[in-house]
């Protein structure tokens, strides 16, 4: 019976008759055919068969570049558990860190029960000097905990930030430790340009507020005061001082038309150009397309201006304007002087290394990333703060607000700010 139920021959039979019948139908349809359907046909079957092909290599592309993307998450992974591994996590007050296993002899290990004495706990004094450079620092002997056990604070906006750069600016902290700070304190929100040319502004405003430079301003024009100025920027307001930054910058350009030429105008030009990139990197806290404007300005004006062009790469590129962007920075390595513009230079090498890398030029881009790193890690800015820094960070900031109109007048008072200028 079950012999009868799968008879294979039968059924051979059956479907080579049937296949044998849709053979001779399919002829007979395309004897009847014109060349020009006939053609349509093959190139349908062929457009098929391509896709089918492209679907296919896709398919298989897709599977590799998961088991890749796979591989890289484990080497990862792997990578950090061996870093996790070889670092050595302190207790509270089990060893002093001079404290090593070659000092424990073969007696210890035969008589457990004798306990190995504590070695004396050394003084470990409070040493943070705000005005020492932190490439000038000595390296911290202690053993840093891994990532995981640390404790990963909200990063905080650049924009709030500006009353501690001015704290830090009136205590005359080095710029390299204030960059440090801001970073740290950041996060990496903003890249490491960002956070120095900020500095750089709130001091050149700074300047030009103690030295009176907006005193002879337009008098038909009521101004903000520059103190005034000063302490909506602490607080993150930077409208008034961009106004005054706006008179100082149409007062240069009016004087502009009435002077010859010559270097006391190209003098003049190159001031002007400044003013605007300061403008433009106040402004760059809040409004995009007005800092690309006001670095726009500062290049009509001069040419040569490498911040300018730099931070106008900046702004494009966080417009994603990716073109104009690459375009300003490599404007920036072309007239840049490598021994006057370091921090210019690395920014460019930084940006565009991403650019090149999605490109596949990945050579080039791993040598450009590289030069920009040696450059932030001479200067420290990407090195977290110590224990004792962070503590005395957190003090200044619970006092900040509460001191901001004595830090101003100290400020005005500040023989450094009197005696250096930034135009």
């Amino acid at each position: 019976m079950t012999d009868k139920l799968f008879d294979f021959s039968r059924i051979f039979d059956f479907f080579t008759s049937k296949i044998e019948t849709w053979h001779t139908d399919i002829m007979l349809y395309l004897s009847e055919l014109s060349n020009a359907k006939m053609t349509a046909i093959i190139l349908f079957l062929m457009t098929l068969v391509l896709a089918l092909c492209l679907i296919l290599v896709w398919y298989v592309k897709s599977i590799i570049a998961s088991i890749q993307r796979e591989k890289m998450k484990e080497r990862e992974y792997r990578a950090k558990i061996d870093n996790r591994l070889d670092k050595t996590i302190l207790g509270n007050n089990d060893y002093d860190d001079d404290f090593d296993a070659k000092d424990i002899n073969r007696d210890e290990l035969k008589n457990p029960e004798q306990k190995r004495k504590k070695p004396a706990k050394k003084a470990m004094p409070l040493d943070f000097d705000w005005k020492k450079d932190v490439s000038s620092t000595k390296k911290n002997t202690k053993i840093q905990a891994p990532d995981a056990y640390q404790y990963q604070f909200k990063p905080q906006k650049l924009v709030t930030l500006i009353g501690l750069i001015m704290d830090m600016l009136e205590r005359n902290v080095d710029e390299p430790k204030i960059a440090q700070t801001i970073m740290y304190k950041n996060q990496h929100l903003n890249t490491e340009d960002d956070i120095i040319q900020t500095i750089t502004a709130v001091k050149f405003f700074i300047y030009l507020c103690v030295n009176g430079r907006f005193q002879n301003l337009n008098s038909h024009k009521t101004l903000p005061q520059e103190d005034a100025a000063l302490f909506h920027l602490a607080n993150g307001d930077c409208s008034l001082a961009l106004t005054l930054m706006e008179e100082l910058i149409d007062q240069k350009i009016a004087k502009l038309k009435t002077m010859p030429e010559g270097k006391e105008q190209d003098k003049v030009w190159c001031e002007a150009s400044n003013c605007a990139t300061i403008f433009g990197s106040l402004a760059a806290l809040d409004h995009n397309r007005l800092a690309a404007s006001a670095f726009e300005l500062a290049i009509e004006m001069n040419p040569r201006n490498v911040t300018a062009w730099g931070r106008l790469g900046d702004m494009y590129f966080r417009e994603d304007i990716e073109e104009k962007s690459m375009w300003a920075y490599s404007n920036v390595l072309n007239i840049a002087d490598e021994g006057i513009y370091t921090q210019q230079i690395a920014n460019a090498n930084k940006m565009m290394a991403s650019y090149y890398s999605e490109m596949g030029s990945r050579d080039i881009a791993a040598s450009m990333l590289k030069n920009a790193d040696n450059f932030y890690n001479s200067i420290g800015i990407n090195q977290p703060l110590t224990e004792q820094e962070t503590k005395i960070v957190d003090l200044i900031e619970t006092k900040q607000f509460e001191n901001i109109e004595k830090i101003i007048e100290n400020l005005f008072a500040n023989k450094n700010f009197r005696q250096n200028g930034y135009i």
